[in-house]
């Protein structure tokens, strides 16, 4: 039957997005925290680390009306010693289990060190039909190097050599290329390998023996993401993480992001919001944008819900309020214009012409 909602009073805007998080990747994840997107504006969200076999039991809950539409990358591609490896490992042996490294390697993550090794894996991972792929690049300028350094066993980055086929075998199967980058070296060389979206700007935190100018993006770099329409996934609030330790590195952080993001936009680079934080969500990450005072509110909020909805959902016309979009809206109690910490308080929701819910 028809129902009329009486939204006077009511500040609408398109639902939010997350483009950056890794907590709907496991059934025990997924089944708490999923109702939490809806409640909070968020209905999409961009998963970027997933096992094909752990998500399938419960894959089919999702991207319904009536909960969050996922975009996951099912294919993350990393070193044999490289990042996931040594987290799988801690948290193994957080929960009192013994793993080994060999029960981690191609369950988890792929691993590859070199082309040989890509060619083994390769009509596995595109057998599944992933719609998107992610390569780990981690201090790719010191790869070699760090690969020796047993203290970054399970951390590292894959070879930077590699990008360039993975990326051309992506896309011969219609996938697009995500690259996890943290400095500036990473950034750039995931741009010249032919990556479609960049998972981090880097500079969310100081590693050893780095410094500001490890992470400020060339104008080359910047340059090329520009021409290629490379997008860019901020994930700058995870920065707390390392200003818990090194509070003083606040200066430093502020400025790289700052600095990157106003020559991103001069550029026309697209940027989107991604939080990579399964404490919080993408609110927290559009609060933490807000604070640099490098974007104008009405452009972040267009980022915050058309452009970081359409870059993980590119056939779909969502993030809108045009004749034949989606009916999916969130209703506000104020303006997020006038107050961002709106966004906190959502009252009311229409998904794909259902309503959800109201407070």
């Amino acid at each position: 039957m028809d129902v009329v909602v009486d939204l006077s009073g009511r500040h609408v805007i398109p639902p939010l997005a997350e483009a950056h998080n890794h907590d709907l990747q496991n059934a025990f994840l997924a089944g708490r925290i999923a109702p939490g997107y809806l409640a909070s504006g968020i209905f999409y969200s961009g998963q970027m680390g997933a096992n094909p076999e752990d998500i399938r039991p419960f894959r089919s809950f999702l991207g319904t009306p009536g909960s969050v539409d996922v975009m996951y990358v099912e294919a993350l591609i990393s070193a044999s010693d490289g990042h996931p490896l040594g987290m799988a490992l801690d948290s193994y042996k957080a929960a009192g289990m013994e793993a080994k490294p060999e029960d981690i390697r191609d369950q988890a993550y792929w691993a590859v060190d070199s082309l040989a090794d890509l060619d083994a894996r390769w009509d596995r991972i595109a057998k599944a039909k992933p719609a998107l792929v992610k390569v780990m690049l981690i201090d790719s300028a010191n790869y070699a190097a760090n690969r020796r350094n047993p203290a970054l066993f399970g951390r590292n980055g894959m070879d930077p050599a590699l990008v360039p086929e993975i990326a051309k075998r992506t896309h011969a199967i219609g996938a697009r290329l995500v690259a996890h980058a943290e400095t500036a070296d990473d950034f750039a060389k995931a741009v010249a390998g032919g990556a479609d979206i960049i998972a981090h700007l880097p500079g969310y935190k100081i590693g050893r023996g780095k410094a500001a100018a490890d992470y400020r993006l060339s104008d080359v770099s910047i340059a090329g993401a520009a021409k290629q329409r490379v997008t860019i996934i901020t994930t700058t609030a995870i920065s707390r993480f390392a200003l818990e330790k090194s509070p003083k590195l606040a200066p430093v952080i502020r400025g790289n992001y700052v600095d990157n993001i106003r020559r991103l936009r001069a550029a026309g680079v697209k940027i989107v919001f991604g939080s990579d934080d399964v404490g919080g969500s993408v609110v927290g990450e559009i609060e933490s944008v807000d604070r640099l005072n490098v974007i104008p509110r009405n452009e972040l909020l267009r980022i915050a819900t058309q452009d970081s909805a359409r870059v993980l959902f590119p056939d779909r016309a969502i993030g809108t309020f045009v004749e034949g979009a989606e009916a999916s809206l969130v209703a506000l109690e104020g303006n997020p214009l006038e107050d961002l910490s709106a966004l906190r308080r959502p009252r009311l929701a229409i998904k794909q012409g259902e309503l959800l819910a109201r407070r």
